[in-house]
C-alpha cells in the first residue's frame, strides 16, 4: 500500500505546481474517504488527526510545511521539481504504485475538489457532521479520525449525490 506521502506527491503532480501546503493536505484528506467509502480499504495506512484547525495527515504536514502559503515546488518522495519531464515519469510511477482504482479516485478527487482555495477546502473539511467535526475536542490533543468513519461519512456524501461536499 502507498504512504500518504506518494499520495501527496501524486496529488502534487496533478496539480502542475499550483497547489498549496493546505491544498494537497485536503486533497489527500477527501481522496482517502473516497477511497475507502468506494473501495472498502484505504488510499494509504498513515494516521489522521483532528487538528485545531482541521484535519490532518501528519505526515504529510510535516513534509509540507515549510512552503507557507506557496505552491508546493517539488515531489517530496524524490525531490523531483514539479513541471517537466521527470516530473511526468515520476508521476506515472507513482500511479502505477497507487494502482488503477486508487489512481482514478485520487484523479477525480483532483478534478472536483482541485479549483478550491486552501481555506475553502478548510472550509468544507470542517462542516457539521464531518469526521473532523465529531472527533475534535478542544483541549485533548489530536485525537485520531478513524478510518471507519471516514468511510461512512464519504458514502453518504456520495449517496447524497453531493460530490462537492464533504
Amino acid at each position: 500500500m502507498a504512504s500518504a506521502i506518494l499520495a501527496a506527491d501524486y496529488i502534487t503532480a496533478l496539480g502542475l505546481g499550483r497547489f498549496t501546503p493546505i491544498q494537497v493536505l485536503k486533497l489527500a484528506y477527501i481522496s482517502h474517504g473516497y477511497t475507502l467509502a468506494i473501495t472498502g480499504r484505504p488510499l494509504f495506512p498513515d494516521r489522521i488527526e483532528a487538528w485545531e484547525h482541521g484535519p490532518v495527515i501528519p505526515n504529510i504536514y510535516h513534509a509540507v510545511v515549510i512552503h507557507g502559503l506557496a505552491p508546493v515546488p517539488r515531489l517530496y518522495a524524490c525531490g523531483t521539481p514539479v513541471g517537466g519531464e521527470r516530473m511526468e515519469k515520476r508521476r506515472d510511477e507513482i500511479g502505477e504504485v497507487l494502482g488503477p482504482n486508487k489512481r482514478a479516485i485520487v484523479e477525480k478527487t483532483v478534478k472536483t475538489y482541485g479549483d478550491y482555495a486552501g481555506f475553502q477546502l478548510s472550509y468544507i473539511t470542517h462542516m457539521e457532521g464531518t469526521p473532523w467535526r465529531c472527533a475534535f475536542r478542544p483541549g485533548k490533543g489530536y485525537e485520531e479520525i478513524k478510518d471507519e468513519d471516514l468511510k461512512k461519512y464519504y458514502k453518504g456524501q456520495m449517496g447524497r449525490g453531493a460530490g462537492r461536499s464533504s
